[in-house]
């Protein structure tokens, strides 16, 4: 165990009320974090200077009281800070300064430790000590590593009010009186989590697990829930992207000629031969249509070969694949409700949605974090699952949300003055793409097979599922 800081002048600083400062300074404990502060004092006290208490991370100040003859031979804390200078001291205010040059202390006393060590990491080694009682920083980091590491670490918060916990939402549903034989849609509003940029030793990020309709989380944080019936234009678009691409001979015999000179000098000598070969078996047409290639590169004009040959070299034109899309859903609901309570629901959903999507401020509204993000699923109510011939919905994000207050083209309300009806309408748009192996058989839908006849369920074990997936 080891001390930081001491009586010596780097270490002493003024405190107190303006009038009654005293000269101080602070040791700290470089395995516990615990400050023991001191009144720098001299012949009055023989040359003695005063203990005046402990503070351990986390926890309030302790004074250290002497003997009865402190008036006589000041040797504690009520002997030194008294009336208003005493609570001064044991002020927040006051006890944040002394952490503060506790700090320094802590801070100035890993530099001097090693050589090695350097200001950045001493500073946050200095913090940790002095906040949590134990320093994890290698004090030897660099200004970049410390940096990264602050990065990582950094604890963004919601600005208060923020609408956050599980469940603050509530669990909404349209018409109020929805019974369990109607098919219908559930919204499943979740906090947003970033998803790992390395996942196990895949070197892509990892995969968000669905959240279930039954409130089955995955581990993420449920919000809330909205249960609305399946309306007309329910589709989906799934799409890759592919584009043209172009690689012509010249192009062709430099990339494999680069090509094997990545592979070594053997490799690169053989693509030489290759095309040195090929170029031999149509020397004449091959010579030509290089010159003339070559020609209209030096002049920047184009289409020699084709003004003078009435042909072009081939482009070997093909259609490649350059990255899957993702995709998007829009929905469209009518809402009327029937009475007060009905139209309370109504207005409460429209919010949920408007509030789910908005962004979220922090303290000191110096970042937005993302919106909460939706998890879409039609549910198929006389099996309570997933309905098994429309298909699923990956976690999305809400884009638009648009409230029509007059979809009947006439203005109109309910005695209390809720709008008689409400039309809206949202874009989504899933967060991730749906790949191949997305389309495992799930066992877990509750629908293994509609089949009755055993025969015809051994049989759909060798082919796709009666089921549409993603």
């Amino acid at each position: 165990m080891g001390l930081f800081g001491g009586d010596n002048d780097k270490n002493k600083f003024q405190f107190g009320r303006k009038g009654e400062e005293k000269t101080l300074y602070t040791t700290v404990d470089s395995e516990t974090g615990e400050i023991t502060i001191y009144e720098d004092k001299g012949f009055d006290t023989l040359g003695r200077d005063i203990k005046l208490g402990t503070i351990k991370p986390g926890e309030k100040f302790v004074p250290h009281e002497g003997s009865l003859l402190g008036g006589l031979y000041p040797d504690g804390y009520s002997d030194v800070f008294v009336g208003e200078n005493a609570k001064y001291f044991q002020s927040d205010k006051g006890l944040k300064e002394l952490r503060s040059q506790a700090e320094k202390t802590a801070r100035l006393g890993c530099e001097e430790a090693s050589d090695g060590n350097t200001p950045e990491a001493c500073a946050k080694r200095a913090s940790e000590l002095i906040k949590n009682g134990k320093a994890t920083t290698d004090p030897t980091d660099t200004a970049e590593e410390v940096a990264q590491a602050n990065l990582d670490n950094t604890n963004i918060k919601p600005v208060a009010g923020t609408r956050n916990k599980a469940g603050s939402f509530g669990d909404l549903k349209y018409p109020k009186d929805m019974n369990g034989s109607q098919d219908f849609m559930m919204f499943t509003l979740l906090e947003y989590k970033p998803k790992d940029l390395l996942s196990g030793d895949s070197l892509g990020t990892g995969e968000r697990a669905r959240v279930g309709f039954n409130k089955d989380g995955g581990g993420r944080k449920i919000l809330g829930t909205c249960s609305l019936p399946i309306q007309s234009g329910i589709k989906d678009t799934n799409s890759a992207d592919w584009g043209e691409n172009r690689m012509n001979a010249m192009q062709l015999a430099t990339a494999e000629i680069a090509l094997g000179a990545t592979e070594g000098t053997d490799a690169a000598g053989g693509a030489l031969d290759k095309v040195a070969n090929v170029l031999g078996e149509n020397s004449g047409v091959a010579k030509e249509a290089i010159q003339q290639f070559f020609a209209g590169k030096m002049t920047g004009t184009t289409g020699l070969f084709a003004r003078t040959k009435g042909a072009t070299i081939n482009p070997n034109l093909e259609l490649l694949f350059n990255g899957p899309q993702l995709r998007p859903f829009s929905f469209q609901f009518k809402l009327s409700p029937r009475n007060k309570i009905e139209a309370q629901e109504v207005v409460r959903i429209i919010r949920f949605f408007k509030q789910g999507m908005a962004p979220i401020r922090t303290e000191g509204n110096l970042f937005l974090l993302a919106p909460h993000t939706f998890q879409v699923h039609f549910v198929h109510a006389p099996t309570s699952a997933e309905h098994p011939f429309i298909g699923k919905m990956k976690e999305c994000a809400l884009k638009t949300f648009s409230t029509d207050y007059t979809p009947e083209n006439n203005y109109s309300t309910l005695k209390d003055g809720f709008m008689a009806s409400y039309s809206i309408t949202m874009e989504f748009q899933e967060l991730e793409p749906v790949y191949n192996d997305d389309y495992r058989d799930d066992e877990d839908s509750g629908f293994s097979s509609f089949r009755e006849d055993p025969a015809e369920n051994a049989a759909l074990q060798n082919t796709l599922p009666a089921k549409i997936g993603f």
